[in-house]
């Protein structure tokens, strides 16, 4: 890390105070903030057009945005301008979608993209698939404007022979870029509903007692921490492995999508735990706690899934000899 960490989460903490709560289909006023101070182009070099500082730097960011409870299309945008680069300074981003069924080597796509975060307001978009890499305006493409489960402004995007053009950055790399970037906003996300659960199991009483005080409640709250330290560790570890020269595909790979697995199980298991503690009031839209367990739950099957997260980890895992399996269950 570069050392700017602290500094970057008091920066995000002291920007979300003056974030309010947006609508459904809205991005929140504070994008533009991000955008302005090149937030999304931490890790990318400033002669490439970035903001330099170190891939981890940027992970604090998506993680303290998302803890903070602001849904933004950093995620997307930051992987985007990593990719090819950042959009024109008109006020828009890019942003990306995985698929792995698309031919993605030719002059041009054709297929249903599915939902796509952003879609909307995005400028292009990013096709991240197994082995390629495609880039396409989205004024090109027939976009069926949607909701998420989050809230956030997405769209079904559908292409029809539209011009694509070819990215230097190899697919691997933006994937786990991506990956990467994700894992951060569900831990981010799950220390945000956390906190709020905390508070309220300490500020509300029952049987003239504090609610922490029920051993339940507590072991609870110790599964959440517990779940979430754990994810943040295979971030770390993937993190390491991410920048360190010399490891190979493979170990890149399982650090990558145990980070990732481990980054959706904690979140479906804080969402869950946190409305449980909250009771009936926690599924009420004037308290503050779906912003946090709809983020997770839309974040969590982004991209590729848990389950096929886990379907390539265990393909990995069964294509390689028994002494280089060891190795990556003991490194």
């Amino acid at each position: 890390m570069s050392g700017f960490a602290d500094e970057l989460t008091d920066l995000v903490r002291a920007l979300a105070k003056e974030a309010d709560p947006v609508p459904d289909g809205q991005l929140s006023a504070l994008w533009s903030n991000v955008r302005e101070l090149g937030l999304t182009g931490i890790g990318i070099p400033e002669d490439k057009g970035g903001s330099g500082g170190e891939l981890d730097d940027l992970l604090v960011v998506i993680r303290e945005l998302a803890r903070a409870g602001v849904d933004t299309p950093i995620v997307e945008a930051a992987t985007a301008a990593f990719a090819i680069g950042a959009a024109d300074a008109d006020g828009r981003f890019d942003t990306v979608v995985t698929h792995d069924e698309l031919d993605l080597s030719g002059p041009s796509l054709s297929g249903d993209l599915g939902v796509v975060a952003f879609a909307p307001l995005a400028r292009r978009a990013v096709v991240i698939g197994v082995a390629g890499l495609a880039v396409f305006e989205l004024a090109d493409a027939d976009i069926e404007a949607v909701v998420d489960i989050a809230g956030r402004p997405s769209g079904r995007v559908r292409l029809t022979d539209s011009p694509c053009t070819h990215a230097d950055v190899h697919a691997d790399a933006a994937a786990e870029r991506l990956v990467l970037a994700r894992s951060a906003a569900l831990i981010g996300g799950c220390w945000g509903a956390y906190d709020m659960t905390r508070r309220y199991v300490v500020e509300r009483h029952q049987f003239g007692a504090p609610l922490v005080e029920i051993s339940a409640v507590t072991g609870n709250l110790a599964h959440m921490a517990v779940g979430i330290r754990t994810a943040e560790a295979a971030l770390r570890r993937a993190v390491k492995v991410a920048q360190g020269g010399g490891n190979s595909a493979l170990r890149r790979l399982s650090a990558a999508a145990t980070a990732r697995i481990a980054a959706a199980q904690c979140a479906t298991a804080v969402a869950r735990t946190a409305h449980q503690l909250h009771g009936a009031v926690g599924i009420t839209t004037e308290y503050g706690l779906h912003r946090f367990t709809r983020s997770l739950w839309a974040q969590r099957d982004a991209d590729r899934s848990e389950l096929s997260w886990c379907g390539r980890l265990g393909a990995a895992a069964l294509a390689v000899d028994e002494e280089t399996f060891w190795d990556q269950l003991s490194a």
